[in-house]
């Protein structure tokens, strides 16, 4: 646990007269974690404190902020969330996190040996599911791993996943690193994607998918793909050898590709894109191990070979050319066969009419699922902005700044300090007093203005080409009162949605939020189409009626079923006919007799 003499606090302390340091949990390489109470709402926290002898060092300072940055602002149930910060009576940082009772990853797949796939992918799941939210508010974790992912309950459910340590995270915005300390191999090595050693200062959100991979693979099998003591030997398997195979029975030969191929790959451009692929892919094979499918496609006669094969069969019922006597048996015999070949054809219909439901109950499954990503678009980039409005509205410096006027505002910020506009991205500046408005700076300057947001509000409008987010979060004066608004504006990224949506639709688009956004824009067709609504859900929504209409081809049965009813008739007037026949045989004889 380290030397208690040289810790910055001990037991029975009370930082900042509001936390009771209860004992010492763990020491790292950055500082210690020591569990601790609040002495008013004995709420019992975990509170990490940088070592004295780093509080010093500004890219020490950094790295502990960004940490505290991410884990108080991300927001999300599968990071640790972070409540408070503040420094000691010595000036040293520290950062009150939950308090969470469990164990980490790393222990839990050594004590057990390596863990079932199922287990491993809803570990997965929600390990992809944090570092999604991650990423679309601009952090990178660079660190992700084992050691960095903690075990718990969570109303009586297991293996509820809290991600840890985003000491290291990079964050997008502030890509401008002046200090070029972003430059340095930052990382566990055998976690480390290739690009992450060697263009350490290139590293995106792809890093962490690859970081996502080597640890599926640990759960697994209980060890990790690269091991070498030789740190140059480790580096060089990193770079050039391929990961080892699984050597584990029972793990779906898709699982396996998709980890070898999609994850694990040398060259970033062969991996998932986004860590929401990562998620989507996992929630598949968690549908595939729940119910005890392998994932390969089951394969379906299509209702035209059943049943021209059925017709054909009954057509091989032929009448006798010439009854005989005593000969009535064939007749009844022929008259059977043609029963039950007309009530196999109404099994048949009866089973293609269950797989078109089922069919259609899948296929809207999947359009579902595509508003669904529209939705879960739309509030990644709302609550990327709202975190991004809300750290720079608390700027000391805008702070000072929005209480003057627009000439001093653009000397401060005249090289972008405040704000570096991504693609189709705009700042805006805007000054209250006396309840006026005034922009005092627009980054770009050219950009058009914002639509008008309240403080601390959103607006989601179309242009036609793209949708746009806005968010203004309130600048607080010296004296508390409300100075002014930090309003941002991003589009939002539909692409995933529209790759769920192509193979599906003739047509999609937005409506509600102005003019129509198309999504899918296919080519006409000649075939019948219908028309599905579909209303979206996402919790930062606020446009009235917001919807997505689909165009698709029209399902139905109609022509197969059509099919089976006609020769499933027929077969059964070929055998009434035969029956006939039969009994008029049996009556003849009867009389002759």
């Amino acid at each position: 646990m380290g030397d208690a003499a040289t810790a910055p606090v001990k037991e029975g302390d009370t930082v900042e007269g509001r936390y009771r340091i209860i004992r010492q949990l763990d020491q790292g390489g950055m500082g210690s974690v020591f569990l601790a109470e609040h002495v008013l709402i004995k709420r019992r926290v975990a509170i990490k404190v940088l070592k004295p002898e780093l509080a010093e060092d500004a890219d020490v300072i950094e790295r502990f902020m960004n940490e505290a940055r991410a884990a108080g602002t991300l927001g999300h149930p599968n990071i640790v969330e972070s409540t408070d910060m503040g420094f000691t009576r010595e000036g040293v940082p520290y950062i009150v996190f939950e308090y969470l009772e469990g164990s980490l990853l790393t222990d839990e797949i050594y004590r057990v040996g390596g863990m079932p796939v199922r287990r491993a992918v809803r570990i997965a799941r929600q390990i992809a599911s944090a570092l999604n939210a991650a990423h679309h508010a601009g952090v990178i974790h660079r660190d992700l791993k084992t050691d960095n992912v903690f075990l718990t309950d969570k109303e009586e459910a297991s293996d509820h996943v809290k991600v840890l340590d985003f000491g290291i995270s990079r964050f997008l915005e502030a890509e401008d690193d002046r200090s070029g300390a972003r430059s340095l191999v930052m990382g566990t090595p055998q976690f480390m994607a290739p690009e992450q050693i060697t263009e350490p200062d290139k590293v995106d959100r792809r890093a962490d998918i690859y970081a996502l991979g080597v640890i599926i693979y640990e759960m697994i099998t209980a060890r990790r793909p690269f091991t070498n003591d030789d740190t140059d030997a480790l580096i060089n398997d990193i770079l050039n050898t391929p990961p080892p195979p699984l050597d584990v029975a029972d793990v779906p030969a898709g699982l396996q590709e998709m980890l070898f191929t999609k994850m694990l790959s040398k060259n970033r451009a062969d991996r998932y894109s986004t860590m929401r692929d990562v998620e989507g892919a996992l929630e598949a094979f968690a549908g595939v191990l729940r119910d005890g499918r392998e994932s390969k496609p089951i394969p379906v006669m299509t209702p035209s070979d059943v049943s021209e094969a059925h017709i054909a069969a009954a057509n091989l019922i032929t009448l006798p050319a010439a009854p005989q006597r005593r000969s009535g048996a064939i007749w009844l015999v022929a008259a059977l066969i043609a029963g039950g070949a007309g009530g196999a054809l109404m099994y048949l219909d009866g089973q293609t009419r269950a797989v078109a439901g089922d069919d259609l109950a899948v296929r809207m499954a999947a359009l579902q699922g595509g508003a669904d990503a529209v939705g879960a678009a739309i509030d990644s980039t709302l609550k990327g902005l709202q975190l991004r409005a809300q750290g720079i509205a608390q700027t000391p410096m805008l702070r000072s700044a929005v209480e003057t006027d627009a000439a001093t505002v653009k000397d401060m910020v005249g090289s972008d300090f405040l704000f570096t506009p991504g693609k189709g991205e705009v700042f805006e500046l805007i000054q209250l007093r006396d309840g006026v408005r005034s922009m005092l700076l627009r980054i770009p300057a050219a950009a058009p203005a914002l639509p008008l947001v309240g403080l601390d509000d959103s607006r989601i409008v179309s242009d036609g080409p793209s949708l746009l987010v806005t968010f203004g979060s309130s600048i607080s004066s010296q004296k508390g009162a409300i100075a002014g608004v930090v309003a941002l504006q991003a589009p939002v990224d539909l692409a995933a949605a529209a790759r769920t949506l192509t193979p599906l639709v003739i047509e999609a688009k937005l409506t509600g939020f102005g003019p129509p956004l198309t999504l899918v824009a296919g080519a006409a067709s000649t075939d019948p189409t219908s028309t599905i609504v579909l209303p979206l859900t996402a919790k930062g929504l606020k446009a009235d009626g917001a919807k997505l209409e689909l165009v698709q081809r029209a399902v139905g049965t109609k022509g197969p079923t059509r099919t089976y009813a006609l020769a499933r008739n027929a077969s059964w007037s070929v055998g009434g006919l035969l029956l006939v026949v039969y009994f008029l045989l049996l009556l003849k004889g009867r009389t002759r007799g």
